[in-house]
C-alpha cells in the first residue's frame, strides 16, 4: 500500500465493511479513508442524486501524501506518549519515594508528640494533685477559721438572747404582779360595792316581800294560777305527812285504749287531781278512754280532751295536750301532782327522764337531724345515759329551794331509742293554754 501511488477502493454501501484494525499506521490510514469517502460523498451529492441500492461505489483518492502525513503524526504522538509516560513514571517514582519519606518523619513526629502528650499528662496530672492538696489544705484552714468565729458569734448571740428574756421575763413578771396587784384591789372593791348593793337589794325585797305576805289580795294578784296550784300541792302534801319527795315515777301514767295498755307509746304527766299532760300526737292517733296512774294501779276513765288549736303533724307544731279525768285523784305518799316550771329562763342543771339525767344542749345539735329550724318553745337536749324515749314523757327539774321540787319542764313529742339529742317542747311556752283549761281565773 505503501509503494503504490494510487489505491483504489470499492464499497457497496448495501453491506458492512468489517476492518480488523492492528496497530496505529493502520488506524491512521482508515481515518484518512473515511475523511476522503466523505469528501467525495458530498461533493457528488451536490450534483445528482445516485441509487446508492444497486450501483457500486468506485473512488479514487491520491492518499499518499496523506498517509505519510498521518504516519509521520502518529509516531510523533507515539514519541510524546512515550515521553509522558517516562516522565510520568519518573514522577511517580519521585512522588512515592517523597511519600515514603515524609511517612516517615511524620511517624517520627507522631511518637515524638506522643512522648511529649505522655509528659504533659504526667506533669498537669502532678500539678492537679500538688494544687488539690493545697487547695483542701487552704478550704479547711478556711472552713475550721469560719467554724470558729461562727460558734463564737452563736455563742455570742444566744447569751444575748438569753440575757433579753431573762430582762423581759423579769419585766413580765413585774407587770403581771403589778396588774394582779391592780385587778385584785379592783375586783375587791367591786365585789365590795356590789356586796353593799345586792345587800340593800336584798332588804328591800324582803320589805317588800313582808308587804306582800301581810296582804293576801296583793300576793294572790302577782302570781300566775300554775304558781299558786303548787302551793296548794305543796301545802295539801304536807298536811298528809309527806317530808320528802324522791320518786319522779309517781309523776307518770299510761293510757289504755279500749282496754288494752298504750304504755309502750305514749306517756303523761300529772299535773292536777283531774288532769294529765301529754304530747297532742298521742291524742290525735288514739281513742284514750282509760289512765293508768300509780304504777298502773289507780284507774281513771276519761272525761274530755283537751288538743292545743294550732297542733299540726306535718310539721309538728304545738304538739300538747290534756286529758280531764271524771274525777279528782286523791293524795297519798306515792301518787300527787307535779308543780309546772313556771320562769322564762331555761334550767341550767336538775333535769330528770324517768330517772335519767338530761341536759339542754345547743339547739345545732338537734338540726339537720329532726328538724331544720326550732322555734321558741321547742328545746335540743340530750339523755346522759341511752334509754328509749316515749312520746308524752315529761321532762323534770329538781329543785331544791322548794318543797315540791319536781318542777314539770318539757315533753317529749316523738318515740326514739337512738342516743343523741332530741328535741322536746317547751312547756313554759304553752303555760297560757293550761291554765285557762285546769287552773281558769274563776276558780282562783
Amino acid at each position: 500500500m505503501r509503494s503504490a501511488s494510487y489505491t483504489i477502493y470499492k464499497l457497496r454501501t448495501a453491506k458492512p465493511i468489517w476492518l480488523k484494525i492492528e496497530n496505529c499506521e493502520k488506524k491512521m490510514v482508515f481515518i484518512a479513508l473515511i475523511v476522503a469517502l466523505l469528501q467525495a460523498a458530498s461533493t457528488e451529492g451536490s450534483n445528482q442524486e445516485p441509487s446508492l441500492d444497486d450501483v457500486p461505489l468506485s473512488i479514487y483518492v491520491d492518499a499518499s501524501k496523506e498517509i505519510d502525513y498521518f504516519i509521520s503524526l502518529a509516531k510523533s504522538i507515539d514519541e510524546k506518549q512515550r515521553i509522558l509516560e517516562e516522565a510520568l513514571a519518573r514522577l511517580s517514582a519521585e512522588v512515592k519515594a517523597t511519600e515514603e519519606r515524609w511517612n516517615e518523619r511524620l511517624s517520627a513526629e507522631v511518637k515524638e508528640t506522643q512522648r511529649l502528650n505522655e509528659r504533659m499528662s504526667a506533669v498537669v496530672k502532678a500539678t492537679e494533685e500538688r494544687w488539690n492538696e493545697r487547695m483542701s489544705a487552704v478550704v479547711k484552714a478556711t472552713e475550721e477559721r469560719w467554724n470558729e468565729r461562727l460558734s463564737a458569734e452563736v455563742k455570742e448571740t444566744q447569751w444575748l438572747i438569753e440575757s433579753k428574756i431573762f430582762r423581759m421575763s423579769v419585766a413580765v413578771k413585774a407587770t403581771e404582779e403589778r396588774w394582779n396587784k391592780r385587778l385584785s384591789a379592783e375586783v375587791k372593791a367591786t365585789e365590795e360595792r356590789w356586796t353593799e348593793k345586792m345587800s340593800i337589794l336584798e332588804n328591800k325585797f324582803k320589805n317588800l316581800s313582808n308587804q306582800l305576805t301581810k296582804s293576801p289580795d296583793i300576793a294572790t294578784l302577782h302570781k300566775r294560777p300554775a304558781e299558786l296550784a303548787c302551793e296548794k300541792i305543796t301545802s295539801k302534801l304536807q298536811s298528809i305527812g309527806v317530808t320528802s319527795i324522791t320518786d319522779v315515777a309517781v309523776h307518770l301514767g299510761a293510757f289504755t285504749e279500749g282496754g288494752f295498755k298504750l304504755w309502750e307509746l305514749c306517756y303523761f304527766a300529772l299535773i292536777d287531781t283531774r288532769f294529765v299532760l301529754t304530747a297532742a300526737d298521742c291524742l290525735s292517733s288514739h281513742n284514750v278512754t282509760t289512765l293508768e296512774l300509780n304504777l298502773y294501779i289507780v284507774l281513771k276513765k276519761v272525761k274530755a280532751i283537751h288538743i292545743h288549736p294550732e297542733f299540726s303533724i306535718n310539721p309538728a307544731l304545738n304538739n300538747i295536750g290534756l286529758i280531764e279525768m271524771n274525777s279528782e285523784v286523791e293524795y297519798t305518799f306515792d301518787l300527787y301532782p307535779a308543780c309546772m316550771y313556771t320562769s322564762a329562763f331555761n334550767p341550767k342543771s336538775g333535769l330528770m327522764e324517768r330517772g335519767t339525767k338530761v341536759q339542754i344542749v345547743a339547739d345545732s345539735e338537734c338540726l339537720n337531724k329532726h328538724t331544720t329550724q326550732l322555734l321558741p318553745n321547742q328545746m335540743c337536749v340530750k339523755s346522759l345515759t341511752h334509754n328509749c324515749r316515749q312520746k308524752g314523757e315529761p321532762i323534770f327539774v329538781l329543785n331544791e329551794e322548794t318543797f315540791s321540787k319536781h318542777q314539770l319542764v318539757g315533753i317529749i313529742g316523738k318515740r326514739s331509742c337512738i342516743d343523741e339529742p332530741y328535741v322536746i317542747t317547751n312547756v313554759f311556752a304553752y303555760l297560757d293554754f293550761i291554765e285557762s283549761i285546769v287552773w281558769p281565773k274563776k276558780e282562783n
